[in-house]
């Protein structure tokens, strides 16, 4: 039974908690179920002994923040799938296509953001003619920071594209922007170059294939294409020099040779060659190429024999037009000579002075009426004496009959062409990269 005087132990009212409770309270209630009743346990004991334990608890139990919190993890390196590439590449140069799109995909397997694996993958989607995955490995090679001359190789894709839709000046642009990425790349300005010569636009060729003949003296095909500039502008010289340096180069270079034709054909002169000698030498070249062609197992195209019977229908016309010449030379010769033989057969000028003019006498005193005067006796002019009869006057010293109209020497305007090598035979044009060429 218990003392009843004893006092209950009263339980704290709220209002004689410490201050500190609330922060303490609200530490706990943010803890895990099993820290929350351990630290509740600890508070109570710490609130009737006026011990702060409660700290030394939250400091053993720590903050979910702090629990969840993890350090990130450094990303490993950057896979660089190269022997793939190397191998997608060496399937490509081996004209294996397809093959070298699956090693290429092999490689981007390993790094999705691996340009060049992108670039050969291109190239090989261009060759089995699927355009629209270069369009869009060009795009997604921009996205990762492709190098200006790994760009420079879709841009000339894409100007190829625009070639065969026949959008010159699409492709022009490209070309540009192609030869603006790799300034030092001769295969670049070529190929600009060519599509200017498509659209005639001669003057802005000729630099640009200046400059890819300097960039690389040996390459044949921009020898030809500046040899077109320069016969564009009627630079007929220089032209032949570069025709004749691609022919040096390359011996066999058939394109080079019928543009020696076409140049002989077309140029209004050449040097040490008269006309009938400009037109054998065209027929010559023309005979050349065809037989050219026959060795590599090939025919010639129709419009050759077409230029062969021009340049044979011309050499008609001038050797006509030398006989007009040389028989109007002979006429002129021949009138010549009767002038000089009538003339001989004048009698000599007797080169007596003229009398000099007398004063007018006075006149005489009028007749008597009745009597008429005489009349005056009339005498010919001195020294003139009149035309036999029947005789035609002679013509005056120093004129002859007018010449005959003679027809002017054939010339032939430069003709239009459907390809970058100025060749009318329907071929692809100079632009691709020469394999020597």
């Amino acid at each position: 039974m218990m003392d009843p005087m004893m006092e209950t132990p009263k339980t704290p009212e709220i209002s004689q908690i410490p201050t500190t409770m609330p922060k303490k309270m609200q530490t706990i209630s943010t803890m895990p179920k099993p820290m929350k009743r351990l630290a509740l346990s600890a508070l109570l004991l710490a609130t009737s002994m006026g011990t702060p334990v409660l700290a030394r608890a939250a400091e053993v139990a720590p903050a979910p923040e702090a629990q969840t919190t993890h350090k990130r993890r450094t990303p490993p390196p950057a896979v660089l799938p190269t022997e793939e590439v190397m191998a997608a590449q060496k399937l490509y140069d081996a004209r294996n296509y397809q093959g070298a799109v699956t090693k290429a995909k092999a490689a981007l397997n390993k790094n999705e953001r691996f340009t060049p694996a992108m670039l050969v993958m291109a190239k090989a989607y261009f060759k089995l003619g699927k355009y629209e995955w270069v369009k869009t490995l060009g795009e997604m090679m921009k996205n990762a920071g492709a190098r200006e001359a790994e760009r420079s190789e879709i841009f000339q894709m894409l100007a190829f594209m625009e070639v065969e839709k026949k959008n010159t000046p699409g492709a022009i642009a490209l070309f540009k922007k192609t030869a603006e990425a790799r300034p030092d790349n001769a295969i670049m300005w070529n190929n600009l170059g060519a599509q200017y010569l498509v659209v005639k636009n001669y003057r802005e060729a000729v630099p640009v294939l200046e400059k890819a003949v300097k960039l690389q003296p040996t390459f044949t095909k921009a020898h030809m294409n500046l040899g077109s500039a320069y016969r564009g502008i009627k630079q007929y010289d220089k032209a032949l020099a570069e025709y004749k340096q691609a022919l040096a180069l390359f011996p066999r270079y058939a394109d080079a040779v019928y543009n020696l034709g076409i140049l002989y054909l077309d140029a209004e002169a050449m040097p040490n060659a008269d006309t009938t000698a400009k037109l054998n030498t065209a027929i010559s070249y023309f005979q050349q190429y065809k037989q050219m062609l026959t060795n590599a197992g090939q025919v010639a195209p129709p419009e050759v024999e077409t230029y062969v019977a021009e340049a044979q229908e011309g050499i008609k016309k001038e050797q006509k037009r030398i006989e007009r010449q040389k028989k109007q030379e002979e006429r002129d010769r021949q009138r010549a000579t009767k002038k000089a033989a009538d003339d001989a057969k004048k009698p000599p000028a007797t080169g007596t002075p003229a009398t000099p003019a007398t004063p007018a006498k006075p006149a005489a005193p009028a007749p008597a009426s009745g009597t008429s005067a005489a009349p005056k006796a009339t005498t010919a002019p001195a020294g003139k004496t009149a035309a036999p009869a029947g005789k035609a006057a002679a013509p005056a010293a120093g004129t002859s009959a007018a010449p005959k109209t003679v027809t002017a020497p054939v010339s032939y305007s430069p003709r239009s062409t459907n390809s970058a090598t100025v060749n009318q035979r329907p071929s692809a044009p100079a632009t691709a990269a020469p394999r020597n060429p």
